[in-house]
């Protein structure tokens, strides 16, 4: 990927200064090439991989930019900026593509439009003010014109802490918005922006057909949607790698591409002794893949936050910041891609169901799911000042309640569509674009074909991943009969063979040694080392954090802050799931580090 600005500016003078203190600035790593289009008030900059997919045009008519592989719905063909230029007029704004890609197309007249990949993955922010307009990856650059005016919104806080994610494109800058996911950005200028909307989940016309089919129908449905997804959004005959966890949305992804004909260089994160490095280890042996390990130290931590905090502005929460640390490695291997199987738990899947039944799914259930990952509305009331934040708890609850029930009239279709539009585009989706300064980021799961296939099947098809489960099962059975990791001291096959049937007792003691093991202090499951708020890498953020208690003094009442984020030197209790528990922790965290340089 490439982090970019856009600036429309007629006033050359400022537009230049803006530009020449910015082009310094713009690569978040280093090893990024910088380059830009201009033509008279519009120009764009951006800073990426060698290797980044990039295609632009200016024209004395007009300028566009890709940043990207954006699919055409119809075949592999990937569409060019000149192309671009012609589908997204201000007439029509229902041109939207496959792939992962962010795209801006500028006219004469001084008219801008902007989006990004179906599911809102690629960060898109923006600002306004009169005949200016900012556009960006981030919003850390757009305090660098004159006109910008830097101001704190309480709303933009309030989100985060409910949900680890902002709320209706509310950022913690007054004005600066993010766009929404399958929207378009059109402006132009003297003109308030608007965000057109191309593409909805759940509008599928097939929900009634598919409900009558037979499993195993859907099922045949399902792999040929996902065949090809991975056919369109991978070539052959090109150097990838893949991101292997040892879990199964990976694993999955990894039979479908070798069964392609593409081996890819399996990469998996973690250590030796990690479940997931076993697991992973097994599968890239079973498929005779090269593998390569990455192990993200603790001592990178307070690095890898900083740079969270300077380029995401915690509109993904606090929670990944160790997924900085990746694109170091990947930048130096030949691939020029990297394979993901984000958000496949989720799209195809089901896993947003897995407390749930469609029997009680309504917001009342729901909402908790993703507010365990913040603050309760009753905490957020006592931590917040009143003087200063009014009755905006209460409000971003109505907001969420409001754009929850917007998404469809069907139950579980709007479960759906907030789990993806909000907690997993900022979870989960974030780790490309930090991802993507090292290889360029494939996701198969963007692809519309593709989500409107398994958003059809009915929720008993895809709920507790039972499609995605049995996919395996019967396509790959030699990828079932491996160990798989659960993110827990599971790890057994889907589909064990007859021997590891007979020796399931002494599994089942093996898990039990891991459990006390785990008590005793030894942690092999990757995400609960490495996200564990009390291990030495956090320790060091946390320190890194304490001297700016008093700079939020004026927003949070210290003594109740005092008691949601402890000292450094004393431990963090969760008691039943300490990777979400603690997960609003890291975001005050991540904000008392954000007030350090803008507040």
């Amino acid at each position: 990927m490439a982090n970019f600005v856009v600036i429309v500016d007629p006033n050359p003078e400022r537009r230049s200064h803006y530009i020449k203190a910015i082009e310094p600035l713009i690569p978040p790593v280093k090893g990024l090439i910088t380059n830009s289009c201009s033509i008279e008030h519009f120009q764009a900059l951006w800073a990426a991989n060698p290797k980044a997919p990039i295609s632009y045009v200016a024209e004395p008519s007009g300028a566009a930019v890709i940043w990207g592989d954006a699919i055409a719905p119809d075949s592999s063909a990937r569409i060019e900026a000149s192309t671009l230029r012609h589908l997204w007029k201000l007439s029509d704004h229902q041109s939207y593509f496959d792939g992962f890609y962010a795209a801006v197309v500028y006219d004469s007249q001084g008219s801008l439009c902007v989006g990004a990949d179906v599911l809102g993955l690629f960060p898109v922010y923006y600002y306004t003010y009169c005949d200016v307009a900012l556009i960006g990856s981030s919003p850390e650059l757009f305090r660098y014109h004159p006109l910008f005016k830097a101001t704190f919104n309480p709303a933009g806080l309030v989100g985060i802490l409910l949900t680890n994610g902002i709320i209706n494109g509310q950022t913690l800058w007054q004005d600066v918005k993010r766009l929404g996911a399958g929207n378009l950005l059109v402006w132009e200028p003297d003109t308030l922006p608007k965000e057109v909307k191309q593409y909805q989940i759940g509008t599928n016309s097939n929900l009634e057909k598919y409900a009558k089919l037979s499993f195993e129908q859907q099922l045949d449905l399902l792999e040929q949607a996902i065949e090809r997804a991975c056919d369109r959004q991978i070539p052959k005959n090109h150097p990838y790698s893949l991101l292997l966890s040892g879990g199964l949305d990976s694993r999955m992804l990894a039979g479908f591409i070798y069964r392609q004909g593409i081996n890819p260089v399996a990469i998996t994160l973690g250590i030796a002794t990690d479940l997931d490095m076993q697991c992973a280890i097994s599968v890239a042996r079973t498929l005779q893949l090269k593998h390569d390990f990455i192990n993200l130290s603790f001592e990178q931590y307070p690095v890898d936050a900083d740079l969270l905090v300077k380029w995401e502005h915690l509109t993904n929460g606090f929670n990944c910041l160790m997924d900085w640390g990746i694109q170091s490695y990947l930048s130096k291997g030949k691939s020029s891609n990297a394979i993901a199987g984000y958000l496949m738990d989720r799209v195809i899947g089901g896993k947003w169901t897995y407390s749930l039944s469609a029997k009680n799914l309504s917001f009342e259930t729901f909402f908790p799911q993703i507010n365990a990952w913040g603050f309760s509305p009753e905490l957020l009331a006592k931590l917040l000042r009143k003087d200063v934040f009014g009755d905006l708890v209460q409000d971003t609850l109505a907001q969420i309640q409001t754009t929850y029930h917007h998404y469809s009239e069907n139950e579980s279709i709007k479960a759906w569509c907030f789990e993806l539009y909000h907690r997993q585009r900022f979870h989960v989706g974030c780790a490309a674009w930090q991802l993507c300064f090292g290889a360029w980021p494939i996701l198969p799961i963007l692809d519309r074909q593709l989500i409107e296939t398994a958003t059809a099947f009915p929720l008993e098809t895809i709920a507790k991943r039972r499609a995605q489960e049995q996919l395996l099962c019967t396509r790959f059975p030699h990828l079932a009969a491996l160990p798989i990791a659960r993110n827990n001291f599971n790890v057994e096959p889907l589909q064990p063979t007859k021997i590891r049937q007979q020796l399931a007792p002494l599994f089942g003691v093996q898990r039990k040694w891991r459990r006390w093991r785990n008590q005793q202090g030894y942690e092999q499951r990757y995400y609960y080392r490495t996200y564990d708020i009390n291990n030495a890498g956090w320790l060091a953020v946390r320190k890194q954090a304490e001297p700016y208690r008093d700079r939020v003094e004026h927003l949070l009442h210290p003594e109740v802050l005092n008691q949601i984020v402890p000292p450094p030197e004393v431990p963090v209790q969760c008691k039943l799931d300490p990777i979400a528990e603690s997960s609003g922790i890291k975001a005050l965290l991540g904000f008392l580090l954000w007030s350090k340089n803008y507040l």
